[in-house]
């Protein structure tokens, strides 16, 4: 009785919580069914985007999934100056996202693929700080593979793969950098365990990677964080759930963004002031019926940028994320759809780009999966 006590102020916890998601330029919104709860999905992972979240939820999905979700995002970005209120001119995508996975009914041994828009960063401050800001835009895809194992009917684990997929667009006044990479590369792992009727821990860690960029000489490296979440998923009764989970990103190994010539010297400095990032978010899932729930989620984001000597190329602060989802079987196939608002307080900004910073978010999130 003491330890389900326990487990229980663990697990709402971070519905109380006042700091943080790890965030910096990383795409928080990876499903619909995850983000309809906050995206506290780690200790939970029962739908084919588990190939994401924590692969070894797929240990009791048995069979072939398949899902296709589309992401639809809106921004607005400012910066008060002296003279007035600026606009970040930088627009977020709309983005597709796959996931699959397989298990059989009479083995062990499974496998799952995911394909996620995972950081993305475009920002365009030239209209306020000038040309020597510019434009910085950055994509890198995430194509993840995973062994899955269940070790037994209650602990599941698994490890795979990372091949990422970056395009950058860098300009700098009259300097224009754009370059591809797709030979990055990182491993991860994961493993879920239902240790008691109605509870289950989740825990996913992934390794960065660093990237580099290069073309006509000129290169740019960019290094991805170590991420480590950890979840507890609790099914108070028949038809409710929560979860609270933990995520600590270390973007502290990020110092900078110069892009360099081939003999090693800055031709554009980009220094950065980031911190590693602990976070905490929350969910809760309403079941209706079998196969149809409702999804309430709340998270507190921190910003991976200090306050002091910011750079507005990856403009990010703290803020408060709300969500809600709903997902139901129709047409032989299961519909996911969420929205979530994030709001960030003004932040003060000092250095070279002080000034007083704005942001709002809002995601548009959908996805249809079939089980074979």
């Amino acid at each position: 009785m003491m330890l389900k006590r326990v487990l229980f102020l663990l697990c709402v916890f971070p519905l109380t919580a006042s700091s943080a998601i790890a965030n910096g330029f990383m795409q928080t919104e990876l499903s619909a069914s995850a983000t309809g709860r906050g995206n506290a999905f780690v200790a939970t992972a029962d739908d084919v985007s588990a190939a994401m979240y924590n692969p070894s939820g797929k240990a009791w999905q048995v069979g072939w999934d398949a899902q296709l979700g589309y992401l639809v995002d809106y921004r607005n970005s400012s910066v008060r100056l002296a003279g007035g209120v600026a606009p970040n001119l930088g627009l977020e995508p709309n983005q597709v996202y796959v996931h699959a996975g397989w298990m059989p009914l009479d083995g062990n041994i499974g496998f799952t693929f995911a394909y996620t828009p995972m950081y993305y960063l475009q920002n365009d401050w030239g209209s306020v700080f000038g040309v020597a800001n510019g434009v910085t835009t950055l994509r890198v895809d995430d194509v993840a593979a995973d062994a899955v194992y269940a070790w037994n009917s209650s602990l599941a684990m698994s490890m795979g793969l990372d091949w990422y997929l970056s395009d950058i667009n860098l300009q700098r006044g009259a300097t224009i950098f754009q370059a591809r990479d797709y030979a990055s590369f990182g491993a991860h792992a994961s493993l879920m365990w239902k240790f008691l009727p109605g509870w289950s821990l989740g825990v996913m860690a992934r390794s960065g990677s660093s990237i580099n960029l290069s073309n006509a000489g000129r290169s740019l490296k960019v290094r991805l964080p170590d991420r480590v979440q950890a979840g507890l998923a609790w099914q108070v009764a028949d038809r409710w759930r929560i979860e609270g989970d933990v995520t600590w990103a270390r973007w502290s190994r990020m110092r900078d963004m110069n892009l360099r010539s081939s003999a090693g010297a800055v031709v554009a400095a980009n220094p950065l002031a980031m911190r590693d990032t602990v976070s905490f978010a929350s969910g809760l899932v309403w079941t209706w019926r079998e196969g149809t729930e409702a999804r309430l989620g709340y998270a507190f984001e921190q910003g991976a940028q200090r306050a002091q000597g910011m750079n507005p190329m990856i403009a990010d602060q703290d803020g408060h994320r709300v969500s809600i989802g709903f997902g139901g079987d129709a047409f032989g196939l299961h519909l996911d759809a969420a929205y979530s608002y994030t709001f960030y307080p003004k932040r003060v900004v000092t250095g070279a780009f002080a000034g007083t910073y704005r942001d709002r978010r809002q995601t548009i999130a959908v996805s249809m999966s079939r089980h074979f």
